[in-house]
């Protein structure tokens, strides 16, 4: 028997494995890189985590990732950059669908609901 024997002593775990967790996810994708969604409205959206790729003015193809417990969609769409604030951008849709723009408004219901404020 040697010196550290005792290290070798196998201990089961009777606990049952729990399964892994999906984790919601709501993402704005450009250029191959993605920004989580900090509000998202039929007039346009706020990321955060920006890395100043895109500039005031411009005008960016993007990917829209919702996935939440107020909603799982996704879209493409063109946007304008309005304001940039630090690690944020805002942008507004250049031209959204009417099918899009009506699913965007249920999930602002969706999310008002969730906070606890009002619908108007």
């Amino acid at each position: 028997m040697g010196l550290f024997d005792f290290l070798k002593v196998a201990v089961k775990d009777n606990k049952a494995a729990k399964p892994a967790g999906r984790i919601p996810v709501s993402v704005i994708q450009c250029d191959g890189k993605s920004f989580p969604i900090v509000s998202l409205t039929p007039k346009g959206f706020v990321a955060r985590g920006f890395d100043g790729s895109l500039i005031v003015g411009q005008n960016a193809k993007v990917s829209v990732r919702v996935d939440d417990p107020a909603g799982k969609f996704t879209f493409n769409a063109t946007v304008a950059v309005v304001e940039i604030k630090g690690d944020t951008v805002g942008a507004t849709w250049s031209i959204l669908p009417t099918e899009v723009d009506a699913v965007i408004r249920q999930y602002a219901q969706n999310r008002k609901k969730q906070d606890g404020k009002p619908a108007r």
